[in-house]
């Protein structure tokens, strides 16, 4: 698939980092807001910060750095290019991970499961996809790597807007997030994309996305309109309340488990 670089150039740097990186990673890839870019065909919010989901967080730390790059607190940065990696920890398999929710104590646990879960579920889904980047008849940059899948980085990004510790302009930039993946994919395909997730993970997201989209639409659009995201102004509270309609069509999939390659 094609996007368009941006003016500064950013999305090539970013794409050409990706491209040259160590082939001996561990197993990863790619979310947040390239991700975004990616499965939305376009550089909406360009970034010199992008993100990999990986099984051995440690290892990849390790590797990059032996191959120039600077240990961060959340991953590495390539000094050369300016450009960060925040890696985040999908180690856990999905099976061990659902049998401990049930065992978590307190809130602040059942949140790192549910991070825990979407990483992974990020991880196992993501499709191989050959990213080109394209300024007017050019390609610039281009490389081949998984993606995560339009739906699971919708609940990526329902379960870091609702972090309570989430910077409140950053929360806004993942509900629109969330809220453009949805309109552009479209409801039931977000949810098919989620079919396969552990139940405790997709009861816990619907209980998000009703609350972003549902019963606290409104305080999410103020919050849309309050932050610094480009676009968010032609977003209303029907807007996202449509977008709420992915709650309702995980409603078949929160009764049986249908586990990855059944």
């Amino acid at each position: 698939m094609a996007i368009a670089d941006d003016a500064r150039g950013v999305v090539a740097a970013s794409v050409q980092s990706l491209c040259e990186l160590p082939v001996d990673l561990p197993r990863a890839a790619l979310v947040g807001g390239l991700a975004v870019m990616v499965r939305l065909y376009e550089a909406h919010r360009a970034t010199t910060d992008f993100d990999e989901v990986t099984e051995s967080r440690e290892d990849a730390i390790g590797l990059l750095v032996a191959a120039g790059a600077v240990r961060t607190s959340n991953g590495v940065l390539f000094p050369e290019r300016g450009l960060q990696l925040d890696l985040l920890d999908a180690a856990d398999p999905l099976t061990s991970l659902t049998a401990m929710v049930d065992a978590v104590g307190d809130e602040q646990e059942r949140r790192a499961v549910q991070l825990a879960l979407v990483n992974r579920y990020a991880l196992e889904t993501a499709v191989p996809t050959r990213i080109f980047v394209v300024r007017g008849e050019e390609v610039v940059a281009s490389v081949a790597i998984p993606v995560a899948v339009a739906g699971a980085l919708v609940a990526m990004k329902a379960q870091a807007a609702t972090s309570p510790d989430r910077a409140r302009d950053k929360a806004a930039g993942d509900i629109y997030d969330a809220y453009r993946l949805i309109r552009a994919w479209g409801p039931s395909v977000i949810a098919e994309d989620l079919s396969r997730a552990p139940v405790p993970m997709l009861t816990r997201m619907a209980t998000q996305i009703r609350s972003l989209f549902g019963e606290d639409a409104e305080r999410s659009a103020r919050a849309l309109r309050s932050a610094s995201v480009p676009g968010v102004g032609s977003v209303d509270i029907d807007d996202l309340v449509a977008a709420g309609a992915v709650a309702d069509l995980l409603a078949p999939f929160l009764v049986w488990d249908r586990p990855l390659g059944a």
